[in-house]
């Protein structure tokens, strides 16, 4: 990159002071370019335009404040701190450090003015600040710490403190006319937007009249104006994955389904109206000479599994194999056992690929996908490491991966392309998913819903319960397993690590087995070895166990006709979809099932409303859309912690309002502004290490 290189276009690292380590940091939080700074926009703001008297500040306030040094002295209790009091005669304030030097307790003398800012709180009959941020300051320094604006504090990572991020931003800022208005000037005017480097200014450094409560709501003019443009971002980017697709090839499978036919004359069930009908939208897709590109939802027990191997066995009697993949080993191996009890008498064979499995265990099992002796390939993503390859890959399905985004799913089409032909995809999801969130999260994708429940199951009944009513669960749980039924207890210490959770586990499984003489009690729980859960699994799903204690492992892929009750501890703590999820691995027979949700006392407001919902409705999607009012998007679609859908300033919920028009103004683009498209997509949607995303939005 040379010297003539646009400012803003410019690498991070070429500015001053950002040296290797600054630059990684920089990278963990997508900044590369000096011009992805302008749209990194504060979390919240501080106001350090005005200076509070020590006898208006009230605790949980932020301020900026300032005293007269009465004492400092260096204290010896549970630990060595340095306390400075102050006074101003209106009221007093004590400086709490934990971390000091001697420069700094002999810098405050009796009688100098220091002036700090921190978050104020009671200490006994006492406030005080915590390590604020402070200086003591001369007559001739006045205006030191006392800003013109409202002060940014920006997401960040380990090691990074705000005031590298407020310089580095700083110096964006000053280049910010340059930035290029993207939108049609015609939609500015007629949408009363503010000019996108007016707005980038103002959210960066809000005047301190200005309601902050808008800001934090994502309500401000500013707000809207750079959240518009990023969802007409973001559909001209699932636009052009669309479009992208349908210019690559792909086996089209035009031949019968005999091994289907073959398959639905040895079940003791037929499919439901709803899953022929998705079938029949998934066979149509395999017919085209492009990649199907399809996600199915279903809710809890809907029978998705029937329709996932019904498009397998469309592609395996055209000859070509399948991979199916597992986002748990637990899943994986239910799913592994429930295709091989199906396919394997129809002369199929189906292989299993386990990260847990040694080299010479899975040696064989890649030599027969090699050779096409190997029918479906099931696993997690073991699947596509570089040791495992296909004779000839025509279909990935992918079950319970809604965490996958649309360059994640590129990456995985890219694996399986031989020669020209991409293989088809098919995503699935239990997670029922509105059809807002749908169109913004999955625009890239066809999209059915498998909207009926097989016939013969029975309707859930939910109560929550009081964790001090615990006995009564128990002595209910020991009815159950007396009448011959099965029960799971799930145990959930979400806020803690695996390891505590598999000892709470643990526990409780104690406990139950000392309360429940007779009862045969089962244990399993993400630490256990992949065979071990598996033989703990088989042994529940033969009648053996009577009770399973379990962590949230066994959210999705068990399947017990004979377990009718579910016990959810701490179920204040859960999702309303994983609580949904974990419903519903209850009222798979035809007996009356049951789901207990034991909760901890005093319960807040999101966990009232959502124990509350859990209670009134067994409806998946209705569920998931009081789950995005109390979470977000961000949540509800698992993206929190990888990044899909990954909406910097706009809020789906939010900002549903704008959809329509968002939807006129890409269009728009795309008929009258073409070479917009790449720098709009740059701007907002692609990330520095995504190969794949670089290369297919190459303009």
């Amino acid at each position: 990159m040379d010297d003539t290189t646009p400012f803003l276009q410019q690498p991070l690292c070429r500015l001053k002071g950002v040296g290797d380590s600054l630059t990684e940091k920089l990278g963990r939080l997508g900044l590369t370019l000096t011009g992805d700074l302008l749209f990194h926009l504060p979390l919240r703001y501080q106001d350090r335009t005005r200076i509070h008297s020590l006898g208006e500040l009230d605790p949980g306030q932020e301020v900026l404040t300032e005293g007269y040094i009465d004492s400092a002295e260096v204290v010896l209790r549970s630990r060595r701190m340095l306390l400075c009091h102050l006074s101003d005669g209106s009221g007093t304030l004590t400086l709490r450090f934990f971390h000091f030097s001697n420069g700094q307790r002999n810098a405050m003398r009796s009688g100098a003015r220091l002036r700090c800012f921190g978050e104020v709180r009671q200490a006994g009959y006492r406030l005080e600040m915590v390590h604020p941020e402070y200086r003591i300051i001369t007559a001739q320094q006045d205006d030191l710490l006392v800003d013109n604006a409202l002060t940014p504090t920006y997401p960040s990572t380990e090691g990074l403190q705000q005031r590298p991020l407020r310089r580095l931003i700083g110096l964006a800022l000053e280049q910010v006319d340059t930035l290029p208005e993207l939108l049609p000037e015609q939609t500015r005017h007629q949408l009363g937007f503010l000019p996108l480097a007016d707005s980038i200014r103002l959210l960066h450094h809000p005047p301190p009249e200005l309601a902050t409560q808008s800001l934090l709501e994502g309500k401000h003019p500013a707000q809207l104006r750079l959240a518009f443009e990023e969802l007409v971002a973001h559909q001209l980017g699932v636009q052009q994955a669309r479009q992208q697709l349908r210019q690559v090839a792909a086996p089209a499978m035009s031949g019968p389904n005999t091994h289907f036919a073959a398959l639905l004359e040895r079940l003791p069930f037929t499919p439901t109206g709803a899953q022929a009908r998705v079938i029949a939208e998934i066979t149509r897709d395999l017919h085209e000479p492009h990649p199907m590109n399809r996600l199915v939802q279903g809710d809890v027990g809907s029978g998705k599994t029937l329709v996932a191997v019904a498009a397998a066995l469309h592609v395996i009697a055209n000859g070509w194999q399948v991979a199916f993949m597992a986002p748990t080993e637990l899943l994986a191996e239910q799913h592994y056992r429930n295709l091989s009890h199906w396919l394997e008498p129809l002369g199929l064979e189906v292989v299993f690929i386990s990260g847990g499995q040694t080299p010479k265990q899975r040696r064989r099992k890649v030599e027969n996908l090699l050779l096409g002796i190997g029918h479906i390939a099931v696993g997690t993503h073991a699947l596509f490491q570089k040791s495992v390859d296909f004779l000839q890959l025509g279909l990935i399905i992918i079950d319970e991966q809604h965490r996958f985004g649309v360059y994640q799913r590129l990456a995985l089409r890219e694996k399986g392309k031989q020669g020209e032909h991409y293989p088809h995809q098919l995503v699935m999801t239990a997670t029922p998913i509105p059809r807002t969130l749908a169109m913004t999260g999955y625009g890239d994708l066809d999209y059915s819903v498998i909207d009926e429940l097989p016939p013969g199951r029975t309707p859930i009944q939910t109560v929550a319960i009081n964790n001090e009513r615990r006995d009564e669960v128990i002595e209910r749980i020991e009815a159950a397993c007396a009448e011959g039924r099965q029960v799971y207890w799930v145990c959930t210490l979400i806020e803690e690590s695996e390891v505590m959770q598999c000892q709470a586990a643990e526990m409780t499984a104690s406990l139950l087995t000392e309360r429940l003489a007779g009862v045969r009690v089962g244990l399993v729980h993400g630490r256990l070895h992949g065979s071990e859960k598996e033989r703990v699994i088989q042994a529940f799903s033969g009648g053996e166990i009577q009770l399973l204690v379990a962590t949230t492992v066994i959210e999705v892929g068990v399947d017990v006709p004979n377990a009718s009750l579910m016990v959810i501890e701490n179920a204040e703590r859960l999702g309303l979809s994983q609580l949904h999820q974990l419903r519903g691995r209850v009222g798979r027979g035809t007996t009356a099932s049951s789901c207990v949700l034991l909760y901890q006392a005093p319960l807040g407001r999101t966990a009232r409303k959502r124990l509350n919902a859990l209670r009134r409705s067994t409806d998946g999607f209705e569920i998931a859309n009081i789950d995005l009012e109390l979470r977000g998007p961000g949540e509800v679609l698992g993206t929190r912690q990888t990044g899909d859908v990954r909406l910097r300033v706009a809020s789906i919920l939010r900002d549903q309002h704008l959809l329509p028009a968002v939807q006129e103004t890409a269009r728009t683009i795309v008929e009258h502004y073409p070479e917009r498209i790449p720098q709009l997509i740059r701007r907002w949607l692609q990330q520095p290490d995504d190969e794949t995303a670089t290369r297919f939005f190459q303009s």
